[in-house]
């Protein structure tokens, strides 16, 4: 209670000082280095009194967070939440894995390869928690071959720096290895597995009960997402 008496004080504070608006978003990693940063900014444009307040964590953390009330709007991938989440979800973005490497290296210049060809390599990989992490380890075990993951960072751009600097190989998306074009001598190899393709989905526990505010931008995202 003095949780939400404290948080009402503040929003009514900005309100005054002409904020007509307030949403709480949590994303993963890959949606905010990918697609979120140009579809907020578009709606700040068009929206300039609406505050967002954004913040990343792991897929299943993003649903637990719109699940438990903490955010009013959740982008994630529902295939890394554990169980029925309960929420209601609306198509958001794809998109794919690729095997990065450096250019060097023997992998570099195949067309495709398979999960089987990684796992004979060295890995540079994210966080445990995060899917791509746990879609490698599934893969893994079903392979009944070991992961190699020798280096684990929190970030797509030192997963980079690690691979260039011959620590190891690694999964990004396709997206995101494209904007950090430059980060060093890298080569993207297409993955030819079924969970190399991915689905965000954006998340609510119920879009039609939500604020004006996060209503407006959960409608906007969702209009995006079908233009693209």
């Amino acid at each position: 209670m003095l949780f939400g008496l404290e948080r009402m004080q503040g929003e009514l504070a900005e309100y005054a000082e002409g904020v007509r608006g307030h949403v709480r978003m949590h994303a993963n990693l890959s949606a905010i280095l990918q697609f979120l940063p140009e579809d907020l900014g578009a709606f700040a444009r068009a929206h300039a009194q609406i505050k967002i307040d954004l913040q990343e964590h792991l897929s299943p953390a993003v649903a637990h967070a719109v699940a438990e009330g903490a955010a009013d709007l959740g982008i994630c991938s529902l295939r890394a939440s554990s169980g029925d989440t309960g929420l209601q979800s609306r198509a958001y973005r794809n998109d794919r894995l690729v095997v990065v490497v450096p250019r060097s290296h023997a992998l570099a210049g195949r067309g495709a390869v398979r999960f089987e060809d990684v796992l004979a390599w060295d890995i540079v990989g994210l966080h445990a928690g995060s899917s791509i992490s746990l879609a490698m380890r599934a893969a893994a075990a079903q392979a009944a071959r070991p992961l190699r993951q020798r280096i684990q960072v929190t970030s797509l751009d030192a997963m980079c720096r690690m691979i260039d600097n011959g620590l190891g190989i690694g999964l990004l998306p396709d997206r995101a290895f494209t904007l950090m074009q430059g980060m060093g001598q890298l080569a993207a190899v297409a993955l030819q597995e079924p969970w190399a393709e991915r689905e965000l989905r954006l998340v609510a526990r119920d879009f039609d009960a939500l604020p004006a505010a996060a209503r407006l931008l959960a409608d906007q995202i969702a209009r995006g997402a079908v233009d693209h």
